[in-house]
């Protein structure tokens, strides 16, 4: 994996074979508000109130095969909607009735409103997604899919719908600007149609917006099926997608005797395999560029999931890797990196609605802490934010029936990590002082100046 500093390398390096990840002391579990159907983003708007996005539990309504449960059917329904607390501790439900996709009986993993952001004129926005072939949502989709041709093994595995069978979802894989006292939604964008017509990835034709951040006019949205990330103008006047690259691993690192559906790998030569990168996070980092996070696809290998760094030029360069299942991220306001790991494990072979994850911090010297390990209670956690008081607020056990929380991290102590003593260590030092500097600097200057550097070192 070529990354596009030697600083990167020799940082991402030491994490690897010298510092290893130090663990944070005391950390407790305090939960907010709870009995939330695959639970999704939470976030905080400008009174204090909290809104955890509730996808919901489907229905009885139209299936179709999903790639992001195996192809296991998906069925909608209107179970859907927006938990709302407010700072007094009342919990509501507003946005009653959404449009939702779900496995059946079970009511696991859920795809409908998956989050909430707010601009910093108080305006709130909100995401959908799918988890399936946009086509199938409703008829309009259905016949702009008939003019385009979708790739052999897709076909085989999750094809088109009869027209009698569509979702009749129209409300799923859209961006819209929400008005949260009266429930009406203007819509900015549609991931369901411009995955059909221009397929930014190249891959399958599969859409599922996953995760929503807001930064000055602009919406950034990670759509974990369409393997893209995308800038969006909030007033709807232009866009950008940049397709994630997908990950190599070697045929060797399968698990034995695992059978692999068609349609999800790519056989590469010299014995690799091209798996999908599935980004699921997405925040702007102090320097301005965008980070995405990846949960990485079937078949789920344990530390691959790579955070990608999108910067001006639009180009997706690997940051850091060695994670597993991200799904999602953001900073704190002294700089940190906080990484939440779905699960420490592959979910190959695991109760997906009860997987140990965790929650990492990485320091703006590259110093890798968990707040939280694997058993301390974070269990398929599936959003992170910062709340008003400055703590972080974690969306856990995002997959189920009534099973999601939120919960706020507090009590976190941690230790130093002891300096290295070898000569990578050395190495990983010096590139930690060509950062150290950059914490007086502009936000702005961060990431040229931090290549500058690692060009001198």
């Amino acid at each position: 994996m070529k990354l596009k500093s030697f600083l990167l390398t020799s940082v991402t390096f030491c994490f690897g074979a010298i510092c290893g990840t130090s663990v944070a002391q005391a950390a407790t579990l305090t939960t907010i508000v709870d009995g939330i159907s695959n639970a999704r983003g939470a976030s905080f708007g400008p009174d204090g109130t909290l809104y955890v996005a509730e996808p919901g539990i489907g229905g009885n309504g139209n299936c179709q095969p999903s790639p992001s449960t195996l192809f296991q059917p998906i069925c909608a329904g209107n179970t859907g909607s927006l938990v709302k607390v407010t700072p007094d501790g009342t919990k509501q439900r507003i946005l009653n009735n959404f449009e939702s996709l779900a496995e059946q009986p079970t009511g696991n993993q859920g795809a409908g409103i998956q989050d909430l952001q707010f601009d910093s004129q108080g305006n709130a926005y909100l995401l959908t997604g799918f988890a399936g072939y946009p086509g199938n949502r409703d008829l309009e989709t259905l016949n702009l899919g008939s003019t385009s041709t979708l790739p052999q093994e897709q076909l085989a595995t999750f094809p088109p719908s009869t027209p009698d069978k569509v979702l009749n979802t129209p409300l799923l894989a859209q961006l819209y600007k929400v008005d949260l006292n009266t429930g009406s939604l203007t819509s900015i964008f549609d991931f369901a149609k411009y995955e059909i017509t221009k397929n930014p990835d190249r891959g399958d034709v599969v859409t599922n917006p996953y995760d929503l951040t807001v930064n000055g006019d602009s919406a950034y949205v990670v759509d974990g099926g369409g393997n893209t990330a995308y800038k969006i103008k909030l007033d709807g006047s232009g866009f950008q997608a940049i397709a994630i690259p997908k990950n190599t691993i070697s045929s060797s690192e399968l698990p034995p005797g695992l059978e692999l559906p068609p349609g999800l790998l790519e056989e590469l030569p010299g014995g690799n395999i091209a798996i999908q990168s599935v980004p699921t996070g997405g925040a702007i980092g102090p320097d301005g560029a965008l980070y995405v996070g990846e949960y990485t696809g079937f078949p789920y290998p344990e530390g691959k999931s790579r955070i990608f760094r999108i910067g001006e030029d639009d180009k997706p360069e690997v940051f850091l890797d060695g994670f597993n299942h991200i799904t999602d991220l953001t900073f704190d306001k002294n700089g940190n990196l906080l990484v939440l790991q779905f699960s420490d494990t592959s979910q190959l072979g695991g109760d997906i609605t009860n997987l140990p994850g965790s929650l990492i911090q990485v320091a703006p010297d590259g110093t890798r802490t968990k707040l939280v390990a694997a058993g301390e209670g974070l269990d398929s956690a599936d959003g992170i934010t910062i709340g008003p008081d400055g703590k972080i607020y974690i969306t856990n056990r995002g997959v189920g029936p009534g099973l999601g929380e939120v919960v706020r991290v507090d009590g976190i102590v941690t230790e130093k990590v002891p300096e290295p003593a070898s000569v990578f260590g050395l190495l990983a030092l010096a590139g930690v002082g060509a950062t150290a500097a950059f914490n007086r600097k502009r936000p702005e200057r961060l990431g040229e100046e931090l290549l500058a550097k690692a060009e001198i070192v």
